[in-house]
């Protein structure tokens, strides 16, 4: 059995390693309008697999065994207790809001990703075997290959496909693509192997993130140089997405770190080596593309004014949404689908989530459940763990994009941080 209990351990590694790729089994066309529905499209994730086989075997050792690195429910764990009890109200409420939905096969599918987040935080807090240091530097490896790939594409201004790895082709000269437009020309933003710069950003800001807090509580001086090299590489991957949240968002974490350090008064020695390498790598970077830097910063030029102008109108779709769904909301799933009842005959891309994952929740979950997620998110917080700083990045991510609730990957990320910071190092 100890067998078994290394392959569910390094099992979980691996699935984190590998949650960027986005390699998939379309087995239901989303369709609206006449067109292709992203949010309507039924797929089944490589990662998904691994996910569930996971889940499969370590619910057949609590089953089979007497005494497992897994329990249900594990007795010494009592300060996870209150998280528990509303996760498992928000899995309720979440099934309930099925009974409502306008289109129910969707409702579910999108309640099964959230049992199946649930499903990765119970892996992550039951598996007395899982360290938070393996864990961290199984998505630090995932950060830095994501990086390499970033450099790639920047410095080619392309992106290959491959129906294998889930790669689309990119190219900065199609419509649709997301680049940064200077008036003189277009660049395509880094994408890594995510379905947009804003992810791979958000992923990369988690990555470094773990990265710092690691290299402050790491022992071994060889360990921190890697951990310090990764922080260069991946700096480098977040720069080339061009994405504003991201970077507002490292900002912030940072400086809340260095704040409650300072209250705290704890050293922040091992703290200043991580920082200065980011600050050198933004900078130096800075130098070269600062035209580019000012054009996502100023937004003055078309691009930058219209997706800002196309925000703001989502914000007020949603509020409309919300005014007359606010207390159970519309199902999981459904949002896309209600906007396109709101607003009929439009083409299918042009029905968009809202990009703020507290909206989103609000206008699909009701505010039951946007109620429900905050008491999951302070429960996390009184576990007062190491890595409550990803928490914090990916509350305030959510302030500027929706794929925490809207995309598998996005909502195993969620609910991958939900369970890590949970954690005692």
């Amino acid at each position: 059995m100890k067998l078994l209990d290394k392959i569910i351990t390094y099992g979980l590694y691996l699935f984190v390693f590998l949650m960027p790729w986005q390699t998939r089994w379309i087995y239901h066309e989303g369709l609206l309008n006449g067109g292709v529905w992203e949010y309507g499209r039924f797929s089944l994730y490589g990662t998904e697999i691994l996910l569930v086989v996971l889940l499969g075997l370590s619910l057949g050792q609590v089953i089979r065994s007497r005494y497992k690195i897994f329990r249900l429910v594990r007795p010494a764990d009592k300060q996870n207790s209150k998280l528990w009890f509303f996760v498992g109200l928000l899995v309720i409420w979440s099934a309930l809001t099925i009974l409502w939905s306008s289109d129910k096969q969707l409702a579910w599918y999108g309640w099964l990703r959230l049992a199946e987040g649930v499903g990765l935080v119970w892996l992550i807090t039951q598996n007395v075997k899982l360290t938070t240091k393996n864990l961290g530097l199984a998505l630090i490896t995932a950060g830095v290959v994501q990086s390499l790939m970033a450099v790639g594409q920047w410095v080619m201004q392309l992106s290959l496909a491959n129906k294998w790895l889930g790669l689309s082709f990119l190219n900065p000269s199609a419509l649709g693509t997301a680049v940064v437009d200077n008036g003189v020309g277009r660049f395509l933003r880094a994408y890594g192997s995510l379905p947009h710069p804003n992810m791979l950003a958000g992923f990369l800001v988690i990555c470094l993130l773990a990265a710092v807090i690691l290299i402050v509580i790491e022992s071994s001086g060889r360990m921190k140089r890697l951990l310090l090299a990764a922080t260069a590489v991946m700096s480098m991957g977040l720069f080339l997405t061009f994405s504003r949240a991201g970077w507002l968002t490292l900002f912030i974490c940072l400086v809340v770190y260095l704040l409650a350090a300072w209250l705290k008064k704890s050293t922040l020695k091992n703290f200043w080596p991580a920082v200065l390498i980011i600050v050198l790598v933004f900078g130096f970077l800075t130098y070269i593309y600062g035209d580019l830097v000012q054009t996502r910063l100023t937004s003055l030029e078309r691009l930058e004014v219209k997706s800002n102008q196309e925000r703001l109108a989502a914000i007020d779709q949603s509020q409309s949404v919300i005014k007359q769904h606010w207390l159970g909301g519309v199902g999981l799933g459904q949002y896309t689908l209600v906007l396109a009842g709101q607003q009929p005959g439009l083409m299918a891309w042009a029905y968009q989530p809202v990009h703020n994952t507290g909206l989103m929740a609000w206008a699909e979950l009701g505010f039951v459940g946007l109620l429900l997620l905050i008491l999951i998110m302070a429960a996390v917080f009184k576990s007062r763990s190491e890595f409550y700083l990803l928490l914090i990045a990916v509350l305030v991510l959510g302030i500027f994009d929706h794929y925490f609730i809207s995309f598998y990957f996005g909502i195993m990320l969620g609910w991958l941080v939900i369970g890590w910071a949970s954690l005692k190092a």
